[in-house]
């Protein structure tokens, strides 16, 4: 009798546990599922079009929120103890100077950068454009006023790379490598809020304005770089508007060129060679405002205070109700 009763528990226990195990391998097979569907999403060539994709012999519709939570999780799903873009950089982490890639080999000739993830790094106006500084020197970056202690954001999620001071030019200065290939640097600060080999988000604040180094007066140094070379931001950034002209931005040769305009030049504050309209952008529409998320925000806060709808907000910011609010990131609200 009593064996009979042990045997029962037996059997239960071993129903149970083979019970769990299927469940397991249903959810892992599930999530690999949802990553290919991701996958295959976010690698499409008709993003625009509302196409169907199939997955797992699923028939799906082409949908611009799950591209964003695909996006979202693959940035999240990053590695914080890996180097960003290391296989583009050659494996090449130094914590130096801005350019250590002079030797670098196998550099691809073009290369998309994704800018989706975009914060502007301070919204104080352009004083000082990409350009010849007199006749020997030459300014590879803008300069963005501030005052000083005015809260410095990273552009786009990465690591920090760089923070050293230089006299007689950065003064304090940062440089983080991205995700997304790029490298940005932050020069003539007061105070570093992350140090070397942090990872940060887009949005996060990482230092002080100041007017340290090789400076007339406070402001931000800001430059764009590519495998150690710069670009001019102007071709990737509108700073009237705050964002990305594109959310892609095709490095080639051509990236890398000079002007024989002066820094002094503010007109059009570029020479990015198409201007930024709605045609052109879909983040700009005339009078364009922005919300900065502080600490305890949430899109239902926001859109409540600036008499918008969650789901305009979300419209308007390409997001969905799930994103999750980083402290520092703008937010469109018209």
């Amino acid at each position: 009798m009593e064996r009979n009763k042990n045997l029962s528990r037996v059997k239960v226990l071993l129903t149970t546990s083979l019970a769990l195990l299927t469940l397991t391998a249903f959810a892992q097979s599930s999530a690999k599922s949802r990553a290919e569907v991701n996958y295959k999403q976010l690698h499409s060539t008709n993003l625009g079009n509302q196409q169907g994709l199939f997955a797992d012999g699923i028939k799906l519709k082409m949908d611009l929120s799950v591209l964003d939570e695909a996006e979202a999780t693959r940035e999240m799903s990053f590695n914080m103890d890996e180097i960003p873009a290391d296989d583009l950089y050659g494996g090449v982490w130094q914590n130096a100077h801005v350019n250590v890639y002079g030797a670098l080999k196998n550099a691809p000739d073009s290369f998309i950068v994704n800018l989706t993830n975009f914060s502007i790094p301070h919204e104080g106006r352009l004083t000082s454009n990409f350009g010849r500084r007199g006749s020997r020197r030459y300014h590879y970056g803008i300069d963005l006023k501030l005052q000083v202690g005015d809260t410095i954001y990273a552009a786009f999620d990465g690591k920090v790379r760089v923070q050293q001071y230089e006299r007689r030019g950065y003064g304090y200065y940062t440089v983080i490598r991205h995700i997304n290939g790029l490298e940005t640097v932050y020069g003539h600060l007061s105070k570093f809020l992350v140090k070397e080999n942090d990872f940060v988000r887009s949005g996060q604040p990482i230092a002080l304005g100041g007017n340290t180094g090789r400076s007339t007066g406070p402001h931000l140094h800001f430059e764009t770089r590519f495998l150690g070379r710069p670009i001019n931001p102007n071709f990737i950034i509108d700073f009237n508007n705050k964002v990305c002209h594109r959310d892609q931005y095709l490095v080639t040769n051509s990236s890398y060129r000079k002007t024989s305009q002066s820094s002094r030049v503010l007109a059009n504050n570029s020479n990015y060679r198409e201007s930024t309209s709605t045609s052109n952008n879909k983040y700009v529409s005339g009078n364009v405002k922005y919300h900065r998320v502080k600490s305890g925000d949430t899109l239902g806060a926001i859109a409540r205070r600036h008499g918008l709808s969650v789901s305009k907000l979300c419209s308007l910011n390409n997001i969905t109700p799930k994103t999750t609010l980083r402290v520092g990131k703008s937010l469109r609200i018209s």
